[in-house]
């Protein structure tokens, strides 16, 4: 087995690099070649991405992925092409803008769970495509809602000139860029997002994030950065198996199980060592994902 460290590691992803770069600076940095982040930010986008790293990759499923929170600016008076400033102006409104208060107003209507439209230019797929490739070619294609759900939606002090702060809190699959367009939509002037940073992932948080390795620095990141495979906070109940069993759940085996329940399961060996991820059914416990080797 490779010394390349396994595991997560939390990064502060600066504005400019698409959160690809980023990844394969980690790569290179740590010499793991499995790497892989648990959700994108767009290019003018800071802020949180958490990076599995290899075994840890098989896991990014049954980790926390809401709610996601994010910091930004909505600029109002204008409609885009991108819903952001990024993108290509379609209109300006001339007239004057909102009240704080209808503003404010208007953001408590986005609570809730409700169907999003995304972005017409995004990394979301139809038909097994990007939208943002489609958009290259000139097609006009509308991406289906998606059910959302924006936990917590403040605007925060320092508005001014059609330039809002905000804080929000919503569900995988939320388009904050969306959430701009809705908003100018429901005031009727237009909206657009100007900037955007996310803080947290579910309990992952950016003050415990590191900066990306650079290509100057790419051989000093620490070990002590990478969160190791057996302090991953899986979504998952733990079963345990004794060390009798380990061998026969690393070759893949069945386990009787005396639970009743079914669903997946973390499983974990003697000390609290994750051995990998089973499945509980009719009293049996089958290995899905196995993340130790044989016992010699």
């Amino acid at each position: 087995m490779s010394d390349a460290p396994e595991g997560l590691i939390l990064v502060d992803k600066p504005a400019g690099p698409t959160s690809h770069d980023v990844v394969a600076r980690i790569r290179r940095a740590t010499g793991q070649r499995r790497a892989g982040h648990t959700g994108t930010l767009d290019p003018p986008a800071s802020g949180l991405l958490v990076i599995a790293l290899g075994r840890a990759t098989r896991l990014i499923r049954f980790l926390p992925e809401s709610p996601k929170v994010y910091e930004g600016t909505i600029e109002l008076g204008v409609t885009t092409e991108t819903d952001d400033l990024a993108g290509r102006v379609l209109a300006r409104d001339s007239g004057p803008l909102p009240a704080f208060e209808e503003v404010r107003d208007a953001a408590r209507t986005l609570l809730g769970k409700q169907r999003q439209t995304p972005p017409a230019i995004s990394a979301k797929k139809v038909d097994g495509e990007r939208l943002y490739r489609r958009a290259r070619r000139g097609e006009a294609v509308e991406a289906p809602a998606a059910e959302i759900e924006v936990f917590e939606f403040d605007l925060l002090e320092g508005a001014s000139e059609g330039s809002l702060p905000f804080r929000a809190s919503v569900s995988k699959g939320t388009y904050v860029r969306a959430l701009a367009r809705d908003l100018g939509a429901l005031l009727g002037c237009g909206g657009a997002l100007a900037t955007l940073r996310r803080t947290a992932i579910g309990p992952f948080d950016v003050t415990s994030a590191i900066s990306p390795p650079t290509e100057e620095n790419e051989s000093t990141l620490s070990a002590a950065a990478v969160v190791p495979l057996d302090r991953l906070p899986l979504t998952l109940p733990t079963h345990r198996i004794d060390v009798a069993r380990v061998a026969r759940f690393a070759h893949g085996g069945p386990l009787p199980a005396p639970e009743t329940g079914t669903g997946w399961v973390r499983v974990d060996g003697p000390g609290g060592r994750i051995l990998g991820v089973g499945e509980l059914r009719d009293g049996t416990l089958t290995p899905r994902i196995v993340l130790v080797d044989p016992p010699a």
